[in-house]
Protein backbone atom coordinates (compact mmCIF):
# COMPACT_ATOMS: atom_id res chain seq x y z
CA UNK A 1 0.00 0.00 0.00
CA UNK A 2 1.59 3.55 -0.81
CA UNK A 3 1.67 5.98 1.63
CA UNK A 4 -0.27 9.32 1.92
CA UNK A 5 2.82 11.84 0.65
CA UNK A 6 3.54 8.95 -2.13
CA UNK A 7 -0.40 9.46 -3.12
CA UNK A 8 -0.16 13.31 -3.37
CA UNK A 9 2.64 13.19 -5.22
CA UNK A 10 1.80 11.35 -7.87
CA UNK A 11 -1.17 13.45 -7.67
CA UNK A 12 0.47 16.62 -7.89
CA UNK A 13 2.94 15.30 -10.84
CA UNK A 14 -0.02 14.15 -12.68
CA UNK A 15 -2.09 17.58 -12.35
CA UNK A 16 1.22 19.27 -13.57
CA UNK A 17 2.05 17.77 -16.29
CA UNK A 18 -1.90 18.06 -17.16
CA UNK A 19 -1.70 21.55 -16.79
CA UNK A 20 1.34 22.43 -18.21
CA UNK A 21 0.70 19.64 -21.87
CA UNK A 22 -2.76 21.66 -21.88
CA UNK A 23 -0.93 25.08 -22.16
CA UNK A 24 1.69 24.20 -24.84
CA UNK A 25 -0.75 22.27 -27.07
CA UNK A 26 -3.04 25.33 -26.84
CA UNK A 27 0.14 27.32 -27.52
CA UNK A 28 1.12 24.81 -30.55
CA UNK A 29 -2.37 25.13 -32.05
CA UNK A 30 -2.40 29.06 -32.17
CA UNK A 31 0.29 29.31 -33.46
CA UNK A 32 -0.22 26.36 -36.03
CA UNK A 33 -3.42 28.21 -37.30
CA UNK A 34 -1.88 29.98 -40.10
CA UNK A 35 -0.34 26.49 -41.64
CA UNK A 36 -4.55 24.53 -40.79
CA UNK A 37 -4.96 24.59 -44.67
CA UNK A 38 -1.28 23.83 -45.75
CA UNK A 39 0.63 20.28 -47.07
CA UNK A 40 2.03 17.74 -44.08
CA UNK A 41 5.88 19.48 -44.48
CA UNK A 42 4.15 23.15 -43.97
CA UNK A 43 2.35 21.54 -40.75
CA UNK A 44 5.81 19.99 -39.43
CA UNK A 45 8.41 23.16 -40.26
CA UNK A 46 5.53 25.34 -38.58
CA UNK A 47 6.37 27.69 -35.57
CA UNK A 48 4.14 25.56 -33.36
CA UNK A 49 4.79 22.24 -33.87
CA UNK A 50 7.17 21.55 -31.16
CA UNK A 51 5.75 22.96 -28.76
CA UNK A 52 2.25 20.76 -30.00
CA UNK A 53 3.84 17.55 -30.24
CA UNK A 54 5.55 18.82 -26.55
CA UNK A 55 2.13 18.96 -25.11
CA UNK A 56 1.05 16.05 -26.44
CA UNK A 57 3.78 13.93 -24.50
CA UNK A 58 3.56 15.75 -21.41
CA UNK A 59 -0.31 14.33 -21.42
CA UNK A 60 0.56 11.04 -22.11
CA UNK A 61 3.16 11.15 -19.54
CA UNK A 62 0.73 12.33 -17.18
CA UNK A 63 -1.55 9.49 -17.66
CA UNK A 64 1.62 6.86 -16.68
CA UNK A 65 2.63 8.86 -13.95
CA UNK A 66 1.46 6.09 -11.88
CA UNK A 67 3.44 3.34 -13.64
CA UNK A 68 6.31 5.66 -13.72
CA UNK A 69 6.74 6.99 -9.84
CA UNK A 70 5.72 3.00 -8.55
CA UNK A 71 7.64 2.15 -5.83
CA UNK A 72 8.19 -1.67 -5.05
CA UNK A 73 7.80 -2.40 -1.33
CA UNK A 74 10.35 -5.07 0.18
Amino acid sequence: MKSKTSQDSSRLMKKCLIGGGLVFVLVGVVRQWPVLGGTYMEFIEGKGYLSLMLGLIMIVLAFSVRLLMDEDDD
